[in-house]
């Protein structure tokens, strides 16, 4: 049976010229790379210059520099180390009770971590969204305190795909630095798993203090991530042990995993352009094929085409009229068709907080009733043959 797989935001397959360089660094016969990269003798040394070399590549695809680069297992663990390793250097510097700012849409990695901050005594602020799922700047420019010391809110958004003016919001925090706390916060960090393939992250224009990179969403190796940190942002260990990525992240590094993910982000940049006006051709295609068959289709996110700008290329999320959508994914599913009904990272919760943020603003829903949705993803293996295959499909469930 025919497999078309559209959830590329969930995870995304390794691609095979990743799998040579992870593969290549992997083998105990290649000279020094097997090594422990913190010791001292010959191989240690070979090994710590191949980490240095990813860190460099890391580093040039941000327009960054290689210091201001910290390794992690993942997306996840980044936001942790940004949001609680600032908490802590804020909190020991003796500022007062710290303020958090974030999006009510962020990832539940940061959503999470906020909770616990505010159980340990961080106020924190989470700041709504218009029907589209963007934030509002006006809010965000009243949220700021004297004691805030971070805003983190999303590049781009893994559930309905929508990208936040991130320039923007880093010269509202600049204004606020120099009108309000006086200081170099509040920082601003930004969780840009789901951009690096789409999205243009230099450090000189997004204006970010700290950046969470994922792997696993560029089509990279598995547990590896990592967290840009400017220059001169005080930030503390969540994690301890050796003391490895400058104290910040302490465990022996994964070279094979590590340069495995400077190769995808070396292809992300080279194919960026190119592959962003492919992919939201199919993603437009495909949304107006879905609006013919189902007439009350909701696109959830900025709409098609008048905002394009402001939606991921490859993200397509929305509600077919009345049709049962976990049901329907498990007939599309069967059929081979492979979506999502929410984050993967939200198995416990029977609805999506993303889509439930979003309905509160929408026009109409009087009740406030949060609709079922599906999200396609779509990636660099999606082509037109499997977007007509996938509303073949939907035809066919349709049709029973």
């Amino acid at each position: 049976m025919k497999r078309v797989y559209l959830d590329y935001a969930s995870l995304t397959p390794v691609d095979k010229r990743v799998e040579r360089v992870v593969a290549d660094y992997a083998k105990t016969e290649r000279k020094g790379i097997y090594a422990n990269p913190s010791s001292i003798y010959a191989a240690g040394v070979e090994a710590k210059k191949v980490l240095e070399q990813a860190r460099a590549s890391v580093a040039k695809f941000l327009n960054a520099h290689a210091d201001e680069i910290i390794f992690t297992s993942g997306g996840t663990e980044s936001n942790g180390l940004a949001l609680e390793g600032a908490g802590r250097a804020f909190r020991h510097a003796g500022n007062e009770k710290p303020h958090l700012i974030i999006s009510a849409i962020e990832h539940s990695s940061v959503i999470e971590i906020a909770a616990m901050m505010e159980k340990h005594g961080c106020e924190v602020t989470r700041l709504s969204v218009d029907h589209s799922g963007m934030v509002s700047l006006d809010e965000l420019k009243k949220s700021i305190r004297p004691n805030t010391f971070m805003v983190s809110i999303m590049t781009v958004n893994n559930e309905i795909g929508v990208m936040q003016p991130m320039r923007e919001i880093a010269k509202i925090i600049r204004h606020a630095r120099t009108n309000i706390t006086k200081s170099a916060y509040p920082l601003f960090h930004t969780d840009a798993a789901q951009a690096a393939l789409y999205y243009d992250l230099n450090v000189e224009k997004l204006g970010a203090d700290l950046i969470t990179l994922d792997s696993i969403k560029i089509y990279g190796p598995r547990g590896i991530g990592a967290l840009y940190i400017k220059r001169g942002t005080l930030i503390e260990q969540i994690m301890y042990g050796g003391g490895q990525e400058k104290g910040l992240r302490s465990g022996t590094e994964n070279i094979a995993g590590i340069s495995g993910f400077a190769k995808a982000l070396e292809i992300a940049a080279e194919e960026r352009e190119e592959e962003t006006k492919r992919i939201a051709g199919l993603r437009d295609y495909f949304i107006e094929k879905l609006k013919t068959k189902f007439p009350k289709l909701i696109v959830h996110g900025v709409h098609i085409p008048g905002d394009a700008e402001k939606r991921i290329a490859n993200n397509i999320n929305v509600t077919l009229n009345d049709a049962d959508h976990e049901f329907f994914l498990l007939q599309l599913d069967v059929r081979g068709v492979v979506c999502s009904t929410k984050s993967a990272c939200l198995r416990d919760e029977d609805e999506s907080y993303v889509i439930r943020a979003l309905s509160k603003n929408t026009a109409g829903n009087s009740s406030k009733k949060v609709p079922q949705s599906l999200r396609f993803s779509l990636g660099r293996s999606t082509k037109k043959k499997d977007i007509d295959y996938a509303l073949k499909m939907i035809d066919d469930i349709l049709s029973v």
